[in-house]
């Protein structure tokens, strides 16, 4: 497949492809293929069928209106890798895409977008990422990078949040795994609990994927803390690591996000996920929007609905509405629109900002959602703002 193609224009490609289901295109359309690089197996798979689903619904929605541009009309079909969340095999699919000559890319995990942004700068590819990262995914350098969910700069939000929810908490510890999103993510949390008056007692990390996580439970728990910040834990890991953290007696708080709630609970037991507060976790619809969203999912998949999948069902439309400002599907020119893009979508007004952090507009920002655990199931706190000047 080339881009020389009259009828196609390549934004990505697969290995596997996973097709969405929606109406065939029209003879006068042409065909967007967006590849995306997601974990559909291994401890971080329920994220990534969750994102599957979601975004081949979110184009089944944009292309009942297609995508203008320059007069031409444009449909997007998502093709799907397995990146099992090994650094390793996204490499492998990112290069085989540059061979293939393609200029989009959706990834997802700090382990699976850091290690190839510099390939996809060079050949002039606009990465979007569900990732974690800092400096070493967006920044000046990396013009077409762009995190297009939040992720460890939620806790500029979330911080002074549990400071005046959670007054009692004082002592913060911190569990990460030990890779690219695991020191980022601590790396920010601790500077921002230590900014916003919280002492940082201990710093640990772990392997991710680790069937055993009673060694570093062990040694969090001999800290002390008020609350355990989880970080860029994700996956089976939050389960396990809660379920170790109230074996071994410890009764203090457990902050963590990027959750599927229901997976959660369950690997972890309602006891123990009891009292977890969830940021970036939206529970309970609480718009049109958002119930629409939900009633799509249960009609199709059953109930429970997984709370992530409202965190990744704006980019998609996001990335579109770049498209169409752009009015190009040059990455160089729709990148530049969507530094500028501002989207009201199921957390309200959208945009990507950042620059007073990354030196760039990169990243993206919204409201934040929190929640808990509360009886074996997430319940809706409260919706915290994005704080000025960040």
């Amino acid at each position: 497949m080339t881009l020389a193609r009259r009828d196609m224009l390549v934004l990505g490609t697969g290995a596997l492809a996973l097709g969405i289901g929606a109406r065939a295109a029209r003879a006068a359309d042409k065909t967007l293929i967006l590849g995306c690089s997601i974990p559909l197996s291994g401890p971080a798979a329920p994220l990534g069928i969750t994102q599957q689903r979601t975004i081949e619904h979110a184009f089944e929605v944009i292309n009942a209106q297609g995508i203008e541009v320059a007069g031409d009309r444009y449909t997007v079909t998502p093709k799907f890798y397995d990146n099992k969340y090994v650094p390793a095999e996204a490499v492998a699919i990112v290069e085989k895409m540059l061979a293939d000559g393609v200029r989009y890319l959706y990834s997802s995990g700090s382990g699976n977008s850091v290690p190839v942004v510099g390939k996809t700068t060079e050949a002039k590819v606009l990465q979007m990422s569900a990732a974690s990262g800092k400096a070493h995914l967006t920044g000046p350098q990396f013009p077409y990078s762009f995190r297009v969910q939040p992720t460890n700069e939620t806790a500029f939000a979330v911080y002074p949040w549990i400071k005046t929810t959670y007054p009692e908490v004082k002592r913060v510890a911190h569990m990460n795994p030990s890779d690219e999103a695991g020191y980022t993510e601590s790396e920010d949390r601790r500077m921002i609990a230590e900014k916003n008056g919280f002492t940082n007692v201990g710093n640990e990390y772990f392997k991710r994927g680790s069937t055993d996580m009673y060694p570093v439970a062990t040694r969090l728990v001999g800290l002390n803390p008020d609350m355990i910040d989880f970080g860029g834990t994700i996956g089976r890991d939050q389960g396990l690591a809660a379920k170790a953290l109230r074996e071994l007696g410890y009764k203090g708080k457990i902050l963590l996000g990027y959750s599927d709630a229901k997976s959660f609970v369950e690997i972890a037991g309602p006891d123990a996920a009891e009292g977890t507060i969830l940021f970036d976790t939206l529970a309970e619809a609480q718009t049109p929007r958002q119930k629409e969203l939900v009633d799509w999912w249960v009609a199709k998949y059953g109930p429970p609905f997984p709370t992530y999948a409202f965190l990744i069902w704006d980019w998609p439309f996001i990335f579109a509405e770049s498209i169409r400002k752009a009015q190009s599907v040059d990455p160089v020119k729709v990148a530049e629109a969507m530094r500028t893009t501002v989207y009201n979508g199921i957390f309200g007004e959208e945009k990507f900002g950042m620059k007073s952090v990354y030196g760039i507009d990169c990243s993206l920002t919204r409201q934040i959602p929190m929640s808990v655990i509360k009886n074996g199931k997430p319940s809706y706190i409260a919706t915290v703002d994005w704080p000025a000047g960040v």
